[in-house]
């Protein structure tokens, strides 16, 4: 059993470093981003549209994937009495929408973010179902990595007990550990 356990926490360490790492990091971003620089970049441009394939948000937004390269979920439409407005957004990367229905123009300003932050819209980025596909497999393998993490934890617990001579640092490590997660945790609340 021990083996199998020391063997399954060695696996699951080396998988799952990836997404410990991503959401350890983008955790930090969260706490600490009133003090990290902001690198957002904003554009603003105008794009030529065929009016007629434009009768509804999701055909206008279909449109503008298809033809001019926006990739992303669809998200927040509004249809006011001669505006819709809409967004894609993708990790990294929003675009909001002004459109005027019958016109041939559409206004959009577009949003990029540096690593940080798009580590951090990752982190938050949640569910199966969203138009935009890597979005839908990232959500599936966070929860993959979750699981991963979890069993990484339980598994690192049962070999911390079952190894008599390695208990005192792991019970530091463990404390360390629930101290800082904790702190952490009533800090980020707290700010």
């Amino acid at each position: 059993m021990f083996l199998w356990m020391r063997n399954t926490h060695l696996i699951l360490g080396l998988a799952f470093f990836f997404f410990a790492i991503i959401f350890a990091v983008s955790s930090l971003v969260i706490i600490y981003r009133p003090w990290l620089p902001d690198a957002r970049v904003d554009t603003e441009e105008t794009i030529q549209i065929d009016a007629a394939t434009a009768t509804s948000p999701r055909s206008l937004a279909l449109e503008l994937m298809r033809n001019h390269d926006f990739a992303g979920d669809l998200r927040q439409v509004k249809e006011e009495d001669d505006l819709i407005k809409f967004q894609i957004n993708r990790p990294g990367t929003h675009v909001n929408f002004e459109y005027v229905p019958g016109s041939s123009e559409v206004k959009l300003k577009t949003m990029r973010w540096g690593w940080t932050e798009t580590f951090v819209q990752l982190h938050v980025n949640h569910g199966f179902h969203h138009d935009f596909l890597p979005a839908s497999a990232w959500g599936a393998l966070s929860l993959l990595g979750s699981i991963g993490l979890l069993l990484l934890g339980a598994t690192g617990l049962y070999l911390w007990f079952v190894m008599n001579e390695d208990r005192a640092i792991g019970s530091v490590i463990l404390v360390f550990g629930l101290v800082y997660g904790l702190t952490a945790l009533i800090w980020s609340r707290m700010v």
